[in-house]
């Protein structure tokens, strides 16, 4: 499976990482948190625009059925 989406445009480096704040305020605005590292990276990908996030979804659940 591709993890880079066509069409998928990256994004500058402080976009990137302002959309991961966000993220990150919106889940502790409701008591949750994303503390595995592999999720994280999915999450930075898609921030970035690198990843779709059906892609990182898949991925993401392929990594947890895993364990």
């Amino acid at each position: 499976m591709s993890i880079t989406a066509p069409g998928i445009r990256s994004v500058p480096a402080t976009e990137a990482d302002r959309r991961l704040q966000l993220a990150d305020a919106a889940l502790g605005a409701a008591g949750h948190q994303v503390t595995d590292p592999v999720l994280r990276e999915y999450s930075r990908r898609v921030a970035e625009g690198t990843m779709s996030a059906e892609a990182a979804i898949a991925a993401g659940v392929a990594h947890i059925d895993a364990r």
